[in-house]
């Protein structure tokens, strides 16, 4: 164990997977040791409300107390009804230039003690169905590939520019989201993720490594098969690896040397409907399985609310039994 280093540099060592002294414990709220995330102006919607995209947004609310995190609003309303050139032509996409986006996103930030990671919110399939709705782009990846593969590029542009952006301000990482499966499987096939989606993630992530960036990944469901994917364009952290619909331990002895991970603690399990002691087991199942080497970021896989009894036993057990040398 190292023992003086500060939560940047054992954070960076997590990720790197290179001798870190703890596994850092990510809060409800979203905060982690020795990291700051960014989000962009008008990307988090909180309640009824259009977005920047045109798309309407119902529901959401504020944040309670840390184990009652906010609530995200849902698309409802999704202005695309149409693929064709011609409305992809005189759609008002947003402008990733725009003043408003990044101003004074790094007030008061503190670069030197923490990785400041940008939230650039969520990537071309999410952003896709926001604007289209998900039946109709589902059947529109079958039907019409190449039209949903130009909304998608479209997407994946605005991304891109937006990355240099927040890179030229200092930021050291990206983080953006993207779902791509259900509890059981990919809500595509591989072939037909791999023919639409994935060129333009990688052209995404492309744009982060080469202004030097590491690359935070958020996808929720069962995502198995394409995480050697995701490694292969330069994903550096995957979250959140939810246990009810990925083998944790097979992605650790596949790909734990070549792919940090991030959260993976149940919200379907212990954390919600367990007692203290059962979600102090989960949390040591957890730490035991993906964080020899390095490599793991402990967190639970949904920003939902759970019993107070339950964050402070998750809390509690992350920092007991995630010291290096892990006791096992």
């Amino acid at each position: 164990m190292q023992a003086g280093l500060s939560p940047k540099e054992n954070l960076l060592r997590v990720i790197r997977r290179a001798d870190p002294a703890y596994v850092p414990v990510r809060r409800l709220n979203g905060l982690i040791p020795g990291m700051i995330r960014l989000h962009l102006n008008g990307n988090v919607i909180l309640h009824d409300s259009v977005d920047r995209w045109g798309v309407r947004f119902a529901g959401g609310g504020p944040a309670g107390a840390e184990w009652e995190p906010r609530v995200q609003a849902y698309a409802v309303g999704h202005p695309l009804v149409d693929l064709s050139d011609e409305v992809l032509d005189r759609y008002p996409w947003p402008d990733p230039q725009d003043p408003e986006l990044v101003q004074g996103i790094l007030d008061g930030v503190d670069r030197a003690n923490n990785l400041v990671v940008a939230e650039i919110g969520v990537l071309p399939f999410t952003r896709a169905h926001f604007l289209t709705g998900m039946e109709a782009l589902l059947v529109a990846m079958a039907d019409q590939p190449q039209a949903v593969g130009r909304l998608l590029h479209i997407i994946a542009d605005y991304h891109i520019a937006v990355i240099h952006r927040v890179a030229a301000l200092g930021v050291e990482a990206i983080r953006g989201e993207d779902d791509y499966g259900s509890q059981t499987a990919l809500m595509t096939s591989p072939a037909m993720w791999r023919r639409l989606i994935k060129p333009e993630l990688a052209r995404i992530v492309a744009a982060a490594k080469a202004e030097g960036l590491l690359f935070f990944m958020h996808s929720c469901g069962r995502i198995m098969q394409i995480v050697p994917d995701l490694i292969e364009m330069g994903v550096d952290v995957l979250d959140p690896i939810q246990q009810q619909a990925n083998d944790q331990a097979e992605l650790k002895r596949l790909y734990g040397d070549r792919l940090s991970f991030k959260d993976g603690l149940s919200t379907q399990g212990a954390l919600t409907q367990g007692t203290p002691d059962e979600v102090e087991a989960d949390v040591r199942e957890r730490i035991r399985l993906l964080a020899p080497g390095g490599g793991y970021i402990l967190g639970p896989d949904n920003a939902i609310a759970i019993p107070e009894a339950n964050y402070r036993a998750y809390l509690a057990a992350g920092e007991r039994y995630g010291r290096y040398p892990l006791q096992f």
